[in-house]
C-alpha cells in the first residue's frame, strides 16, 4: 500500500529540522553516557583481573593434590551494551531503504563517538559492533526481513564512510568489527496497555558485544 507524500512547506521543514536537531543532540548525549558506562565496565574488568592476579598463590606454595581443572570462560556469552535509536533519528521513506538527509546527519554526528569507543585500545575489549534493523508487522515477512536487512546495511555503509572520513585511525578496526543484521518483525514492541506499537517497532539498534574477561 502506498502513502501519499505530503507537501513540504517552509514551516514544516523548519519544524522537521528542529526535531531532527533535538534528536541528534539527545543521541549525542546518550552516546557520551554510553561511552562513560563502557569505560566504567573496562575499568571494573581490569580491577577484577588485578585482584585475581594478586590472589593467585606463588608457584612454590601451590597444592600438590590439585586435580580438578579450573573452569574457563571460553564458552561464556559476552556482555552486550545496547542503544535503541529512535525512528526520528534514523528514518526512511515508507517501504524504502535509502537514508534520508536527517539520518545521514545523525550518523555523521554520532558514529565517530561509537567508533572511538569500539576501537579504544585497539578494540581488544570489543568482539563486535552490530547494527540491527527491525520493522513492524505490516506486510509480508520475507519482504520485511529483506527491507530490514537493506536498512541496517545502509546504516552500516554510511557509518563506515563517516568513520573513514572523520576518524581514520579507527577505520580498519571499525570495518572489521561492524556488521549489519535485518531482523524483520522480530521483537515487536508494545505500549503500556499491551497494544502493538508499530512506530516504536520500526527501529534500529546498536549493540556492542564485549569480549568475555
Amino acid at each position: 500500500m502506498r502513502h501519499r507524500k505530503a507537501a513540504i512547506t517552509p514551516e514544516s521543514y523548519a519544524v522537521s529540522s528542529a526535531v531532527s536537531s533535538g534528536v541528534t543532540d539527545l543521541m549525542t548525549s546518550l552516546a557520551v553516557i554510553f561511552i562513560l558506562l563502557f569505560a566504567a565496565y573496562v575499568n571494573r574488568t581490569h580491577e577484577r583481573q588485578e585482584t585475581h592476579a594478586q590472589s593467585q598463590p606463588v608457584p612454590g606454595q601451590q597444592r600438590q593434590t590439585l586435580e580438578t581443572p579450573v573452569p574457563t570462560q571460553k564458552g561464556q556469552t559476552p556482555d552486550i551494551l545496547t542503544v535503541s535509536v529512535p525512528g526520528t533519528a534514523l528514518n526512511f521513506e515508507f517501504g524504502e531503504s535509502r537514508l534520508l538527509p536527517s539520518a545521514e546527519a545523525f550518523l555523521s554526528e554520532t558514529m565517530p563517538q561509537y567508533a572511538a569507543t569500539v576501537c579504544a585500545q585497539g578494540g581488544k575489549n570489543v568482539e563486535a559492533f552490530v547494527i540491527e534493523g527491525y520493522t513492524d508487522d505490516l506486510g509480508d515477512d520475507l519482504h520485511n526481513l529483506r527491507l530490514s536487512q537493506e536498512r541496517s546495511f545502509a546504516v552500516l555503509a554510511k557509518s563506515v564512510e563517516v568513520v573513514r572520513e572523520k576518524l581514520p585511525w579507527a577505520y580498519e578496526c571499525f570495518l572489521q568489527k561492524a556488521t549489519a543484521n535485518g531482523r524483520g518483525r522480530q521483537n515487536l514492541l508494545r505500549d503500556e496497555a499491551g497494544y502493538l506499537d508499530r512506530e516504536r517497532s520500526r527501529r534500529v539498534i546498536f549493540k556492542i558485544h564485549l569480549r568475555p574477561q
